[in-house]
């Protein structure tokens, strides 16, 4: 068991530098009524929430990461856009309550927490989960996930009142010095005590691969996880794989292999829990700055057969010229929301919906540089509002999904108001 550490006393980080301006002291909580209704489901990056009279299951709003990948700040936002507490938390906060304080790699769970906590995963270099509470902006416990190792951990999601699973992409390549030091697995969280209480290795029948875990969703009983398959030294690629995990069981339950696609995302989940959705965006070529439209694509399953099965593959990498990026969300039940690297037609990234249903395309906007469209959410039957994260407008862009399935483009929204970082991911709430 790994001891955790907790605090009664918020303590100060000091800033670098010298003849630095502090950042502005946080901007607080968010009280359960100003984010919206409790709760907190996930619908494969669309977690609803909102006003008061929206359903449970919708949640209470997103949390935003802001970040330039040296600093991080926290934001909290209603399921619109709308800011509701421009720093809940940064790394460079006079006083934030960290002992173990944010880098400028920080995440949040793609599934909202059924807890209510806010959730901060501080991967590369830090290794370590914060727990916080959300109307006090108080820290409650952090755990650091690391084990002597660079773990890596990519996504964290709860699976019962007192567990939760957390996947560490990073594997340790000389295990056996501390317990639960292996990576490449789902670490098993106790979040009553915060302590590593077990660990769930992750099949790979390839010598030369390591499993590399990322992101995670809920379907039915079990927890779906992405594998990257990469080597160490990342010079080989398995083809795309997602796993299906039993919280009771504590073991992988089933395997899906996508075949001739590579650098699969999370698994999205439609609305009514029917349909999966995996964007895959290619064999990245570093020295051409490209993506393989061959070996990328959208790929549908059946989620009601265990595994899912799947149904069809909307050839959009082919029709764009373009690799398309690993994150995307259902704006309705025939709608996705997703995104292109720039690179390749386009010399910056590029937003678009797709219909699963016709296969129609639908552009919905460029930036002038690649890698700078992050974070995709919508939040169907809860609002119908679709959000991306925009770090070169340094916006939120957004859309109104109409009844016909049409997105509609709304007002752009500023979320760090405070510190001015751009937004780069965003979580459910």
């Amino acid at each position: 068991m790994v001891k955790i550490i907790h605090f009664a006393i918020a303590l100060s980080i000091p800033l670098l530098g010298c003849n630095v301006d502090p950042p502005p002291p946080s901007t607080g909580g968010v009280q359960v009524g100003d984010g919206g209704g409790g709760g907190g489901g996930d619908g494969g990056e669309a977690d609803g929430g909102g006003g008061g009279s929206e359903p449970e299951a919708c949640g209470r709003g997103v949390v935003i990461v802001t970040s330039d990948y040296q600093s991080t700040n926290i934001a909290i936002s209603a399921l619109d856009g709308t800011t509701l507490s421009p720093s809940f938390v940064s790394s460079g906060a006079a006083k934030p309550g960290l002992s173990l304080a944010l880098s400028g790699d920080v995440d949040v769970p793609a599934t909202a927490p059924a807890s209510g906590r806010v959730v901060l995963i501080d991967r590369y270099g830090t290794n370590v989960l914060t727990w916080m509470d959300l109307e006090t902006a108080e820290v409650i416990a952090q755990l650091p996930v690391g084990q002597g190792f660079e773990s890596n951990p990519h996504d964290y999601i709860e699976v019962g009142e007192e567990r939760a699973f957390v996947s560490r992409f990073g594997s340790n390549p000389a295990p056996g010095a501390e317990p639960f030091d292996e990576g490449g697995d789902l670490l098993v969280l106790d979040t009553k005590k915060y302590t590593i209480e077990g660990r769930i290795a992750l099949p790979e029948e390839d010598e030369a691969l390591l499993p590399c875990p990322s992101g995670m969703t809920r379907v039915g009983d079990d927890v779906v996880l992405s594998l990257d398959r990469l080597a160490a030294d990342f010079s080989r690629q398995g083809e795309g794989r997602f796993v299906g995990v039993s919280p009771e069981q504590n073991a992988v339950a089933w395997t899906v292999d996508i075949q001739g696609l590579y650098s699969c995302g999370r698994v999205a989940v439609s609305p009514s829990g029917d349909r999966l959705a995996v964007a895959c965006s290619s064999r990245f070529d570093a020295d051409a700055m490209k993506f393989d439209p061959a070996t990328s694509d959208i790929v549908i399953y059946d989620a009601r057969s265990t595994p899912p099965r799947e149904l069809k593959r909307l050839g959009v990498a082919r029709k764009l010229d373009a690799g398309i990026q690993p994150s995307l969300a259902f704006a309705s039940e025939d709608v996705l929301l997703a995104k292109t690297y720039g690179g390749n037609a386009s010399a910056g990234d590029t937003v678009f919906s797709a219909n699963i249903t016709t296969g129609d395309v639908t552009p919905l906007g460029e930036a002038t540089q690649p890698f700078v469209l992050g974070g995709v959410r919508c939040s169907p039957g809860c609002g119908d509002v679709c959000l991306l994260s925009d770090a070169e407008k340094n916006k939120l862009r957004r859309w109104k999904v109409t009844a016909n399935g049409a997105l509609e483009p709304m007002e752009d929204v500023t979320v760090d108001t405070e510190i001015g970082l751009p937004p780069r991911s965003i979580g459910g709430l």
